[in-house]
């Protein structure tokens, strides 16, 4: 006999992030949990939330079991050791990569006078190495010359 797993999360799209998709009350009732317990849920969420995963604000009317959400990947969660798994996942692990380096590049200040200076100087004796000389250039364009005219002979009317 086959056992069906309940979905711990599923995906979210716009129509779950309006009110009308939203039941009324908390999420998770803390009235219930003793002292400890709610020092351990805060620091729990502290660690979640530099993952980008949150507390629902309103329980969600098409997943209600789910607790919270992961703004990167746009997931619901239902607890916080799925949260723990779903950091661990490649798809989530990739997603905070790369807004890791996208505040990496929004925060880099832009470069100094003296720096364009120093690239310009570099991709000029770039240049001077391996580019073309004006001899090497002419050079090319006689060839070139010379190749158009030998085809207007052979093949007249294609170029």
């Amino acid at each position: 006999m086959k056992k069906f797993r309940k979905p711990r999360k599923l995906r979210r799209n716009r129509k779950d992030e309006c009110d009308h998709d939203e039941a009324d009350g908390p999420v998770i009732d803390e009235s219930v949990l003793s002292e400890k317990e709610l020092l351990g849920l805060q620091q729990a969420e502290e660690r979640l939330k530099r993952d980008y995963i949150y507390r629902l604000k309103k329980q969600s009317r098409s997943y209600p079991s789910a607790k919270y959400t992961c703004k990167l990947c746009d997931v619901l969660i239902e607890s916080v050791a799925f949260a723990y798994k779903h950091i661990k996942e490649k798809r989530h692990k990739k997603s905070l990569k790369e807004k890791q380096e996208e505040q990496l590049l929004t925060a880099l200040p832009p470069p100094t006078p003296s720096q364009i200076k120093a690239i310009g100087v570099a991709i000029e004796n770039v240049v001077q190495e391996f580019g073309l000389s004006n001899e090497d250039l002419e050079e090319r364009l006689n060839i070139k010359t010379v190749m158009e005219n030998l085809l207007h002979q052979k093949l007249p009317g294609i170029i």
